[in-house]
């Protein structure tokens, strides 16, 4: 086997912090801060040298700093962890027959394209002016390593973004190569400078920015040793949002001795689609990396692809180069992963996932294994068949779906929003649900033995109205807000605001509670002395504490302006609906000590209220007006609720 090693690939190494040469400074180094809640930044200008970069996604920071700053900023209260930056490399350092190989010539339908779908390349940036390349746009984050680093925006300077580029959506025209999804819209999303190289913190940048401008897909063929929470807490963002995220394995062949992967970060992360690489014979590359995170494997060596013109050194047609390693891998599985997309629209992210597995060729032994994983990357050949459901909508929210065609050849099915689940094993002939104006997606998928099949009845929905400004129709919280809208027991602000992001107060939460259980909005005298009598939630202050839903405070006040903790929501709302209080529950901070506890864990056992990845459910915590309505809504309306 023949590998070329393209200028870049002797230049891999690790970055070096440099340290100044004049004996009485102190070496700084550049890392990252996460935060317990909100970033201090008064914090970072006093305990930093330099705060490179603010993360909108985490309470984390990129900052330059010493070994004693660093110390003392991690015995402070507020910080969770600081951790040093680590490198992060581009994957492909060696050197287009993979087309046919994965079956994209027999796509069908055949108008197949990508066409719709935005994908996020996060690597050395891509040529803008590459004549089989059309760029949509992207972002340029090296300014974190240094002030230079985006003199020419996200344009490539290395050439290994540019390649994989063209994998994934080179044109489909006349001259040089054609990709995998030449409609797809892609973005360079530059991490990684002229040598190949980045951080962890380019990388959850670039990260952040594909989630804030909503990537379906993002490929990232760039590998590192080093494992990093941050960056993985940024991935599972990415990933929670919707985003396919695909990676290569690496180049690092067999596991050392006393090993069991060689898989690369941030490959190896569960989250990631990690590609190992095969050749025109479907062989396992011995150079490619090994381990039981591998996913899929796909055409690796000898790839022919677009490169930047002022780069090309090894072919004579210029723009044009000739790669091999698992950084060419993971592009195939990127564009084949636009065409499901394009395809299957209402699919999620993990539902194209598991058709990517199923449609696999099965390669060495039988199942899932260390060296192919589920297989050989194809294309879907399923025929597409009319699978609409029709539906009605009454102007003012509410959309019903007539599901009988789905009723009839499932048993049951599991109800998809947006690719959110929004209600699991029914069988319910009409499905009714809420939303603002706009388009609304659905997907149901059949239900067999306790598994969720992949094929699927989709259904657009026009929706005209209730036009709320600050209310998108793919906020996961729309429908819980926009029930309390019809029903009136929300009613939001001028000039059709609800400001869902809000933190709500009390005396808000007394009016919507009261509305909700039908309580006229009456202004009347109150017991508490901080509630005028002409003041809008005074009535239902008054009714609620009056049915013993509500209290106030040893001083005689209720402080109707105080904010909403979830331990007073989870009060309220159990109050209010006569939910079945429960002693004992599931979460790691809900105890006998924790006020109102019983309650908490009455409302999770009827599935009204859910708590954090972390196993906590953070009582303490103040509650937004979209928050207190899911809250509100589930407890209101059954059909709201999700039940396992």
């Amino acid at each position: 086997m023949k590998y070329f090693l393209p200028l870049f690939a002797a230049l891999l190494f690790l970055h070096v912090f440099p340290v100044d040469a004049k004996a009485n400074m102190v070496a700084k180094k550049r890392a990252i801060v996460l935060f317990n809640g909100e970033v201090n930044r008064g914090l970072l200008e006093k305990y930093t040298v330099d705060v490179k970069y603010i993360f909108d996604e985490l309470p984390a920071a990129a900052v330059e700093l010493t070994e004693a700053q660093k110390k003392m900023l991690e015995f402070h209260p507020e910080v969770q962890s600081v951790t040093y930056d680590k490198q992060m490399e581009k994957s492909g350092q060696r050197v287009e027959w993979g087309y046919k190989a994965i079956g994209a010539d027999k796509r069908i339908p055949g108008t197949l394209s990508g066409k719709g779908v935005k994908i996020g390349i996060l690597d050395s940036g891509i040529d803008r002016n590459h004549q089989d390349l059309q760029v949509a746009g992207g972002a340029c984050f090296m300014t974190i390593l240094g002030p230079d680093g985006c003199k020419n925006a996200y344009n490539d300077d290395n050439g290994h973004g540019t390649h994989v580029a063209g994998v994934i959506a080179a044109k489909d025209n006349s001259i040089g190569v054609v990709g995998v999804a030449p409609d797809a819209q892609i973005y360079a999303v530059k991490v990684l400078n002229k040598l190949g190289s980045g951080t962890t913190s380019t990388m959850m940048a670039g990260i952040e920015w594909a989630i804030k401008n909503k990537m379906d897909i993002i490929n990232i063929s760039i590998t590192s040793p080093y494992e990093d929470s941050n960056l993985r807490k940024m991935i599972q963002r990415a990933y929670e949002s919707g985003i396919i995220v695909v990676a290569a394995a690496g180049n690092e062949g067999p596991p050392e001795p006393g090993e069991v992967s060689s898989v690369q970060y941030p490959a190896k992360f569960p989250e990631v689609i990690a590609v190992s690489s095969v050749d025109v014979n479907k062989k396992h590359d011995p150079l490619a990396s090994i381990g039981k995170e591998v996913e899929f494997v796909a055409p690796g060596e000898n790839i022919y692809s677009t490169y930047p013109t002022a780069l090309t050194t090894m072919t004579k047609e210029k723009g044009y180069e000739m790669l091999s390693g698992t950084s060419m891998a993971s592009p195939y599985v990127v564009g084949l992963a636009a065409l499901y997309k394009e395809k299957y629209p209402a699919m999620t992210n993990k539902q194209i996932r598991t058709l990517l597995q199923k449609n696999a060729i099965d390669l060495g032994v039988k199942g899932r294994d260390n060296y192919y994983g589920f297989g050989f990357v194809q294309v879907d050949k399923t025929p597409v068949s009319d699978t609409t459901l029709p539906y009605t909508m009454d102007g003012k929210g509410k959309i019903t779906i007539d599901s009988s065609k789905a009723v009839s050849q499932f048993s049951s099915y599991n109800v998809y929003r947006f690719g959110e689940l929004i209600a699991k094993n029914i069988n319910a002939s009409e499905i009714v649900d809420y939303s603002t104006k706009g388009q609304v997606d659905y997907s149901l998928y059949p239900v067999t033995d306790g598994k969720e099949g992949t094929s699927s009845f989709t259904v657009k929905v026009n929706n005209p109205a209730p036009a709320l400004q600050d209310l998108n129709t793919n906020k996961w919280y729309n429908r819980f807000v926009t029930y309390l809208y019809y029903k009136g027991i929300l009613k939001g602000y001028p000039n059709n605001m609800i400001r869902p992001e809000q933190a709500i107060t009390r005396g808000e939460a007394a009016i919507m509670i009261g509305r909700a259980l039908g309580i006229e909005e009456t202004p009347q005298s109150n017991r508490f002395k901080d509630v005028a009598a002409s003041a809008k939630s005074a009535g239902y202050v008054e009714a609620l504490a009056e049915r013993k839903i509500i209290t106030g405070f040893g001083d005689g006040t209720f402080r109707p302006d105080s904010h909403v903790t979830r331990a007073e929501m989870a009060i309220l709302v159990a109050k209010a609906y006569n939910v079945p209080v429960k002693t004992t529950g599931a979460f790691k901070d809900i105890n006998q000590n924790v006020t109102g506890y019983q309650y908490i864990n009455g409302l999770v056992a009827e599935h009204i209220v859910n708590g954090y990845k972390d196993g906590n459910f953070h009582p303490g915590v103040t509650i937004t007006r979209a928050n207190f309505s899911v809250f509100l809504s589930k407890a209101d309306n059954k059909q709201l609720r999700i039940t396992y």
